[in-house]
């Protein structure tokens, strides 16, 4: 029998090279080897760019390439493992930038489960909600995002008002969780680099903090909006000219959600 999976959501700043090799630490762990290449649903392929690919013989090559080439896409993974000649499941991964499609084989269903679940957290993958599935980001984006805005009473209302939206549009969302520092810490680095496309909300009060986030976000090229406040201003010059611009009435952020939908690139 065989199990598909389909993920749109991956951190976009996830290790693939790393990944890969914690999904091997974890079969060998397990008693699992790799059989060498030798039938056609054996697949090793790494697309290093449009014009220069690697076919490796094993899972070892495989991985040895891939750690020269950590930021290859699409890489394509289909290889068979077995453990004491008794139990065996033939697993394919295909990774690209904007979805991962994970296969499972196996005459065991606890393997196939198991196997799914644990590269599920190898390469901490996600799927929004799937009631609000939407076609992909016409520019390769996955639907994730991070919301920046200001943590006092205001600014938390607006980015509730606005998590709820995104939410239902099928948006995996997450925000800074209350930090204001002069410096980015590393957990808000680390969810912004995750997250393809970054939003702040920008409301009266100290605006530096929201845009230090801003301009950390553009530094590492995501897909960049500002939903401001009318009325309120703010140095654009940190964040530049390349970015959505979208404004709203004062405590009243749902009557820019319909200019959003056409800002957001989906």
């Amino acid at each position: 029998m065989r199990e598909r999976r389909v993920y749109t959501v991956y951190p976009s700043d996830l290790q693939i090279a790393s990944a890969f090799r914690q999904y091997g630490e974890f079969l060998q762990a397990r008693g699992y080897v790799a059989r060498k290449k030798g039938s056609e649903d054996q697949c090793f392929s790494i697309e290093v760019s449009p014009h220069r690919s690697f076919g490796a013989e094993d899972f070892d090559e495989f991985l040895a390439i891939l750690g020269r080439y950590p930021h290859s896409l699409p890489i394509e993974l289909g290889c068979s493992w077995e453990k004491n000649k008794t139990q065996s499941f033939w697993g394919y991964i295909h990774i690209e930038k904007s979805r991962l499609r994970i296969s499972v084989s196996s005459a065991d269903l606890d393997i196939i489960s198991s196997v799914h679940d644990a590269l599920q957290q190898c390469f901490q993958a996600s799927n929004p909600d799937a009631s609000q599935r939407e076609r992909l980001s016409r520019y390769g984006l996955k639907k994730s995002i991070f919301v920046a805005h200001r943590f006092d009473k205001t600014g938390v209302a607006l980015a509730t008002t606005m998590g709820t939206f995104l939410r239902r549009l099928g948006f995996d969302v997450k925000e800074g969780a209350g930090y204001e520092t002069k410096n980015i810490p590393e957990k808000v680095a680390k969810r912004i680099n995750a997250q393809d496309i970054f939003l702040c909300v920008v409301s009266p009060g100290d605006t530096s903090w929201v845009l230090s986030e801003a301009a950390y976000a553009k530094g590492r090229n995501k897909y960049l909006i500002v939903v401001c406040q009318t009325g309120v201003s703010f140095n654009k010059g940190i964040i530049g000219g390349d970015y959505e611009h979208l404004s709203f009435p004062r405590m009243n952020i749902e009557k820019c959600f319909s200019d959003l939908v056409y800002a957001l690139p989906i």
